[in-house]
């Protein structure tokens, strides 16, 4: 069935996690480029697709690019980030756009820059791909993506479902 999308993801929860991490460093384990995107999926979702690559305990699972490598080896044995988000997205039954330019907002891709796969999500604009660089969040250019997969295989939302009815109802028309 894959993922489903919440009913304001795009002006509540994507909106509000890029917020929230726009100050936030990069750091290997917890706020790299493949946990940024899978942290914003589970916003829009309620679905981490990286739980196997997360430690326990609120501990990374790895702590530099070397070990990063080696733990996707271990989970999905690929050797890249490209093969990291096809796993996930495999798992999770995103399906993957035939033309990566095809990729709508909100949906997980992988970029090229500066030499490097790195993974990331079409931006809410529609225009760029946001992600997780060593020098914080940065935006690229949408011609830049190799791979991408839809986040939105559905259309019923998981949350925020029937509160537009519950107010109207109860006379609260400030939806």
């Amino acid at each position: 069935m894959g993922l489903q999308r919440t009913t304001h993801w795009a002006t509540r929860e994507l909106h509000d996690f890029l917020l929230a991490r726009a100050e936030t460093p990069f750091a290997w384990g917890t706020n790299d480029c493949c946990l940024f995107a899978a942290d914003a999926i589970a916003a829009m979702t309620g679905v981490d697709i990286a739980v196997d690559f997360r430690g326990e305990d609120g501990e990374p699972a790895y702590t530099d690019e070397a070990s990063a490598l080696e733990m996707i080896r271990n989970v999905t044995g690929g050797e890249s980030v490209a093969d990291a988000a096809w796993w996930c997205a495999e798992k999770f039954e995103m399906p993957e756009w035939p033309y990566p330019l095809q990729a709508q907002r909100g949906d997980l891709v992988v970029v090229e820059n500066g030499g490097r796969l790195i993974a990331g999500l079409v931006h809410l604009s529609g225009r760029h791909v946001v992600t997780m660089a060593e020098s914080g969040i940065v935006k690229l250019p949408i011609t830049a993506i190799k791979r991408a997969w839809s986040t939105s295989c559905g259309s019923r939302p998981l949350r925020g479902e029937g509160d537009s009815e519950q107010k109207v109802k109860s006379g609260d028309v400030s939806l």
